[in-house]
């Protein structure tokens, strides 16, 4: 590796530690190979794109997505890869993007060209990660995109392949090795295969994990309580509740997954690249945090949405007035009336 490819780097992990810290210099001494980063992306460096990347992460839409839509249209990789993804997520795209005509969306998000404009990932070339996620949304994907994703470092991408190509029923699940699978989303698995086979994938299920209850199991609602408060897989969950509700974690935890009701969106909520951001950088965010919150609300409809705020409100009043917040930010503003703008 050349000494400028790994300052590069260098530069990247500080960068992502001083986001979470809050610390604006980090001067402890950091083993290059004690975090393996992904592969750099190209224009990730470029200082307008890492500028624009924290102002989008600081939750300032307005200010942040013209920019990087330019820098897209300019020909900056990590800007056309950047809003690529959020156009493919619900989730990311937070309320100043909500509120736009769907010309002003296709502006902002897509190369312009046709009725609809065009995702930006379609313009980007020699880029494994781009590949990777073309390969996924290819009818004929198979296990191989599962690989791809996990040694370009994208853990997060990882699983959503696994959750796309179960949702197709693709017949090479049932030939995955157990001890190769990942541990979080094995109930997969246990749907694919023959059921004289299914008692070996359940044995390896943990007593108290909550993907038990997708397989017909019973689970204990402290056990679940136990497996928020300790998983890593938990983690969209754990952040947005040591942010909103540092006091009542437990019960926060526990409020937030039930209303989420989707053990799939749990384990696939997140950051949009590891390249551009950690997990652990992109959940500390505000970005972060509003897509989490965002997700829950996509999980029912706005019909359903009254029923779960007070849910909440009888369970976590922290996390219920967070999420009331962060409802009423994607109303439409109505002119001259409180609370609307």
């Amino acid at each position: 590796m050349s000494l400028r490819a790994c300052l590069s780097r260098f530069t990247r992990l500080v960068r992502q530690i001083a986001f979470v810290t809050g610390v604006g210099a980090v001067c402890a001494a950091v083993p290059m190979t004690a975090m393996a980063l992904p592969p750099a992306l190209p224009g990730s460096e470029a200082p307008e794109f890492t500028q624009a990347l924290d102002v989008w992460l600081a939750d300032d839409e307005a200010a942040a997505l013209p920019v990087l839509a330019q820098l897209a249209r300019d020909g900056n990789q990590a800007a056309r890869i950047l809003l690529g993804l959020i156009d493919k997520t619900p989730a990311l795209q937070g309320p100043y993007l909500s509120r736009l005509s769907r010309s002003e969306r296709i502006a902002l998000l897509r190369e312009p060209g046709g009725m609809s404009g065009r995702n930006w990932l379609l313009q980007v070339e020699d880029v494994p990660l781009v590949a990777a996620w073309m390969a996924l949304w290819d009818v004929d994907a198979d296990l191989s995109v599962i690989d791809r994703f996990q040694a370009l470092g994208e853990p997060r991408a990882a699983r959503v392949a696994l959750i796309v190509l179960a949702a197709r029923e693709h017949p090479a699940l049932a030939r995955i090795p157990l001890d190769q699978a990942d541990p979080e989303l094995l109930y997969l698995l246990w749907r694919s295969v023959a059921p004289e086979t299914r008692a070996a994938i359940q044995n390896l299920m943990p007593a108290g994990h909550p993907q038990r209850l997708l397989i017909g199991d019973r689970v204990d609602a402290r056990e679940i309580d136990t497996w928020l408060s300790a998983s890593a897989a938990a983690a969209p969950i754990s952040s947005l509740c040591n942010a909103v509700c540092p006091d009542s974690g437990e019960t926060c935890r526990g409020a937030a997954y039930r209303v989420l009701n989707s053990h799939n969106a749990l384990l696939t909520l997140g950051t949009p690249s590891e390249a551009l951001i950690s997990q652990t950088a992109f959940l500390a965010s505000p970005r972060g945090q509003s897509t989490v919150m965002r997700r829950i609300l996509l999980s029912t409809d706005l019909r359903g949405r009254r029923a779960m705020l007070a849910y909440l409100r009888e369970h976590t009043e922290c996390l219920a007035d967070a999420m009331q917040i962060e409802h009423q930010r994607y109303l439409p503003r109505i002119p001259n009336l409180p609370g609307s703008n």
